[in-house]
């Protein structure tokens, strides 16, 4: 299952893309609160708070037509400059649960970086393959928040070695 902070991140990467034909649902994520602390079994999310990094690598290699069948976005500008990619419709809806974002929230970064222009968006998505962390900075109502997560290896969840058999 993939973590749909993945896909807004790639997505709004890519904001100024024009949508592919829609792909097959996925089935839709728990809730942050659900999540357990750490995850042996790699069929399980992350710990609250973080994205495995196997799965944004996946993410980012299986490119953007992954992502815009859950997101559409528009430009939104104001006197005439670019504010952001302003979020039109989030679907399914079920696949968005324990995400805080929604329709009207306008996106202006991703860690940090601006995503503007294609050539900077690009950027954007690729540098997460390197990142120490998601961070989706966005306005909701013209309040800047921001959406923060930990990005992680599955090795790095404490997972304890087989102790060895008895004899």
């Amino acid at each position: 299952m993939r973590d749909p902070l993945l896909m807004i991140a790639a997505v709004l990467a890519f904001g100024c893309a024009s949508a592919p034909p829609p792909l097959p649902a996925s089935p839709p994520p728990r809730p942050h609160s659900e999540r357990p602390a750490v995850s042996q079994d790699p069929a399980l999310p992350p710990p609250t708070g973080a994205l495995w990094r196997e799965e944004l690598l996946h993410t980012v290699d299986s490119g953007l037509g992954r992502f815009l069948q859950h997101v559409e976005v528009q430009p939104k500008l104001e006197d005439g400059a670019f504010r952001g990619f302003q979020i039109v419709n989030l679907a399914p809806e079920e696949f968005w649960q324990g995400v805080d974002i929604q329709r009207g929230d306008v996106v202006t970064a991703v860690n940090g970086m601006p995503i503007e222009r294609e050539t900077q968006a690009y950027d954007a998505f690729q540098a997460l393959k390197q990142a120490k962390e998601l961070i989706v900075s966005y306005q909701r109502a013209g309040e800047p928040r921001e959406l923060k997560y930990r990005i992680i290896a599955k090795s790095e969840t404490g997972k304890s070695t087989p102790a060895p058999p008895a004899h």
